[in-house]
This record gives C-alpha cells, sequence and structure tokens, in this order.
C-alpha cells in the first residue's frame, strides 16, 4: 500500500455495454487514475495491491462477486476503509431487493441512482478519493506515533540502566560501615563520585528537554579555552583514574580566547572527553590538543578506544544514538550526550566533527569556536581567585526533606558556621524573623507557605538585611527569574552542593 500509483487510483468494474470505458475516461479527464476490470477476481487482487476508491454498477455485484469483494475488504489493515461507489436504479433491476449490507459492515458505502451525470460522479469520485487520502495520513501519523513510543521505550529502558548502575553502587557503598556505624573514606568517595554521575545524567535530561523546546540559553563571554580544558580534564580526573585511561592535554603558550558560555564551553568539552575516556580500554590513551587556525580555535580529542564503524559517523550526534559494539554498549550511556554537544556548539557559531578508521582503530574529535574578535562586546572572565577561609556565618536552612536539611546542616556547622533549620514555611518566615541570619536558604517546595510566600513576607519585614537564597529542583530561566521577583538574591538547583554554598557565602559580605 506504499506505491503512490496504486494508493489513489479508482477500481471499476461495469460489465455491460461500455459503462467501464466511458466512466474511466471521464474520471482520468478530472485528473484521478483508474483501471477497468472485467474480471472480478482480478480486481479483488487489485484492492489489495492498492486503492484509493472503488466503482461499481449494481449489475457486476452478484451475490458471488459481493462474498468476494466482503473477503478482500476483509484482508485490509485495520486503518483503512477503501471507499466504495455504486451505480444503482436499473429500470430492469428496480423490482429486485437488492442489500449491501455485506460491505457497509466493512467500508463506507456510497449509492448513486442512475441516470448519473457526469459531474456527479466525478465529484463522488473526488469526495471518495479526498476521504481516502485522509485515511493514508492518519496511517502515517499512525505509524511515526508508534515510532516514537518505539523511542521512548527503548530511551527509558536505557535510563533506567543508567539510573541503577550509580543508585546500585551507592546503595551497597553506604552499607559498607565498620563496627561503629562509620563509612570508610573510599566508600564516602565513591557514594559522592557516583551522586555527581547521577546529577550529570539529571543535568543533560534537562537540557535535552530545552533543546527540543528551543530554551536553551547561551550567555557569552570572552574566556581563554585553555583554562576550560584545564577544568574539564581536572572534572574527569578521577574518572580517567577509574578507567585506567592515561589523559594528555597539549596545550599553546598563547591564550585561544573565545566568545563562548563558560559553563556551556565546559560542558562541550568534558561531554566530548567523558565518551573518548568511557570508550577507551584500560591501559588507553586519551589526547586533548588545543590549537588555531586562522578563524577558529580547536580542541582536538583523539584516542585509542573501539573506534566508530564508518556506517555511524553519521548518526552519532544523534540523539539516542550509540555505539553497538560489546565493548561501548557496556559502557553505558543515553545516547543524548554529542547531541547536546553538537547543538551546544553550533549556538556558539562553532562546529563538531567526529572521524575513525574503523571498529578498534580509535576516533578523533574536533571542535570548534570562533576566535574573539578585538569588537567582541563581552568582559573576559578573570581566573578564579585564591581561595580565603570564610569568616563563620549565621544561617537558617528552610526545607522540608529531612535527611536534606539535616545532612545539610550538619556539614555547614563542621565547616564554622551557626546553622538552623526547620521544615515549613510557616516556622521558616518565624526564624528568619526572630534570628536574623547573614543568610536562608530557603527551599521552594514546602509545606503551609511555599518559598516565594516565605521570601516575600521575609523582604517586607527585614528588607535587605538578609541573604535570600532559593533552592529548587527546577532550574530553568522563568524559575530562577520568579525567584528574583519574590526577592530572592540568587537561586541554587538542586542537587545543592555545599561548594556552591560556600561560593555564595564567599560572594555577599558579612553583616556589620
Amino acid at each position: 500500500m506504499n506505491d503512490p500509483a496504486l494508493a489513489l487510483r479508482v477500481l471499476i468494474s461495469a460489465p455491460v455495454g461500455r459503462d467501464a470505458e466511458l466512466m474511466c475516461t471521464h474520471l482520468q479527464k478530472a485528473g484521478m487514475p483508474c483501471v477497468a476490470f472485467a474480471d472480478f477476481d482480478e480486481l479483488c487482487a487489485a484492492l489489495i495491491e492498492g486503492a484509493g476508491a472503488l466503482l461499481f454498477t449494481e449489475e457486476a455485484l452478484s451475490h458471488e462477486a459481493l462474498q468476494k469483494l466482503a473477503r478482500a475488504l476483509d484482508k485490509q489493515p485495520a486503518w483503512s476503509e477503501v471507499p466504495i461507489i455504486i451505480l444503482t436504479g436499473l429500470p430492469e433491476m428496480e423490482t429486485k431487493n437488492r442489500s449491501f449490507r455485506v460491505l457497509t459492515r466493512r467500508t463506507n458505502l456510497t449509492l448513486v441512482d442512475r441516470p448519473v451525470r457526469i459531474q456527479s460522479l466525478i465529484s463522488a469520485a473526488q469526495s471518495s478519493l479526498a476521504a481516502r487520502k485522509r485515511q493514508y495520513d492518519i496511517r502515517e501519523l499512525m505509524e511515526k506515533l508508534e515510532d516514537r513510543v518505539h523511542e521512548r521505550d527503548r530511551f527509558l529502558a536505557i535510563l533506567g540502566h543508567e539510573l541503577r548502575n550509580p543508585l546500585g553502587a551507592i546503595l551497597l557503598a553506604s552499607q559498607m560501615t565498620n563496627a561503629d556505624g562509620c563509612l570508610e573514606e573510599e566508600h564516602a568517595h565513591l557514594i559522592e563520585r557516583q551522586a555527581r554521575h547521577l546529577t550529570r545524567i539529571v543535568n543533560d535530561l534537562l537540557d535535552l528537554s530545552r533543546v527540543v523546546s528551543g530554551k536553551i540559553v547561551i550567555k557569552p563571554q570572552r574566556i581563554d579555552l585553555r583554562r576550560v580544558a584545564q577544568q574539564s580534564l581536572q572534572t574527569l580526573e578521577e574518572a580517567s583514574r577509574s578507567h585506567e585511561v592515561t589523559v594528555e592535554l597539549r596545550l599553546p603558550d598563547e591564550p585561544l580566547t573565545v566568545s563562548a558560555d563558560p559553563v556551556r564551553a565546559d560542558q562541550i568539552i568534558t561531554n566530548v572527553l567523558t565518551n573518548a575516556i568511557k570508550y577507551t580500554p584500560e591501559q588507553g590513551h586519551v589526547i586533548v590538543t588545543l590549537e588555531r587556525d586562522e578563524t577558529d580555535a580547536i580542541v582536538r580529542v583523539e584516542d585509542d578506544g573501539v573506534g566508530i564503524d564508518a556506517d555511524r559517523i553519521g548518526t552519532i550526534f544523534e540523539l539516542f544514538a550509540q555505539a553497538e559494539n560489546a565493548i561501548g554498549r557496556s559502557q553505558g550511556g543515553m545516547g543524548i550526550g554529542l547531541a547536546l554537544v553538537r547543538t551546544l556548539i553550533e549556538l556558539h557559531g562553532g562546529t563538531i566533527t567526529a572521524d575513525s578508521d574503523g571498529i578498534g582503530k580509535g576516533s578523533r574529535f574536533a571542535i570548534r569556536f570562533p576566535l574573539a574578535t578585538a569588537s567582541t562586546d563581552t568582559a573576559e572572565v578573570a581566573p578564579p581567585a585564591a581561595t580565603i577561609p570564610l569568616a563563620p556565618r549565621h544561617i537558617v536552612i528552610v526545607e522540608d526533606n529531612t535527611d536534606v536539611r539535616e545532612l545539610l546542616r550538619l556539614k555547614l556547622r563542621r565547616l564554622g558556621h551557626d546553622v538552623e533549620a526547620v521544615g515549613d514555611g510557616v516556622s521558616g518566615v518565624a526564624m528568619i524573623l526572630a534570628s536574623k541570619p547573614d543568610m536562608a536558604l530557603i527551599d521552594i517546595g514546602l509545606p503551609r507557605l511555599d518559598g516565594y510566600q516565605v521570601a516575600t513576607q521575609v523582604r517586607s519585614k527585614l528588607g535587605g538585611d538578609v541573604v535570600l537564597i532559593a533552592v529548587s529542583g527546577f532550574g530553568q530561566p522563568e524559575d530562577k527569574r520568579r525567584a528574583a521577583e519574590a526577592g530572592f538574591d540568587d537561586h541554587l538547583t538542586k542537587p545543592a552542593d555545599v561548594q556552591d554554598i560556600e561560593s555564595l557565602l564567599a560572594r555577599f559580605p558579612v553583616k556589620e
């Protein structure tokens, strides 16, 4: 039924005189392809191959012909109801009681009295073909929906696999307590490493949602790409060590200044480098080289890992694409990292390409960022300042999740801060107004009063005397805008890292 030449043709059976020939001639002049059949078995076979409508004179439909046609209609797919037009009303047949119920139970039937005007016949055929065309459109939509369902199910299966791996490691490590109920340092680090891996998975999923909806935001600044590459390697140092893969960074002496979002630039390089480490066997090597040509800063990532088959080079940047060889599949991955990389680099006006000599022969990626020009209207990002010990602060935590609240309070107290914590919005307002802390970390999804209401009430009473930080699982630009409108000074997206909180403390001065 996929041949367009067959899908919208009119099949005709009219055994008396030249009726079939004349109807076919007029329909073809009106732009409708048609075929006349003298043999009814041949017409039924042609119906199974494909048809837009069937046109019969009443005398063509003997009892035997009706049964044959009914059997042919039964072989049609569930979505198909091929329209049938029957010319009825011959004077010599008016006394006969004809029933076409066997057809109406299976498809759409139109009866046209004779004698019929040519224009009426053409109009009936056009209406039937238009209805048939809508059936084909619905069939294509159904097939696309089925494909999407299959893609969804495959994605959910992969996502479940990717989430269970780190969750399993976290669960096992959390049970490795000694006789005193304490975790060894090795297992504590493992839990932190796997939790960060889970965070990256969630962030990739959120970025995927922003890519699909066209809401991903780029905030370009003048940055030295060498620093970004160094930061990416530091982030993946533990991953390369655990995989027993050596990573070498080759940097030019001169700065590679580009106009890019520093967070997204780090994400681009980190995702490609993560892929290289993941698909390189133990004792393998990854080389990251930064260079420039006349127009671009280039990051080259080369590995001696599993490689990419020539047939798959063109698809690895598509969503859910993934290496099919056994080693690649065992390393997991949802198949969205490189798709995100391509979108992010294109938003910067750059490109990414991949090359490989085949399975088992390694891979080469080239990421190109346009070099910043003298007229680029952005400020250059300064290198990170040296870490300065923070003065103790008075902090209030308003968080309804007991585990998060207590662990965050314990960690901040160990860092020397005076910390109080409550679990709902009403208690949060009362505690902040009573104790007037330096900073309040306020969850948005609180019982009794939500975080926005807490911020509004606190601001109305204390003005700018307290720093309010929104802590939320929602991190879209709209969420941050709403937090600012409610009176928050800044916004942290969950999971909130203690280092992120300390960075915020460093940004806001101690109250006099």
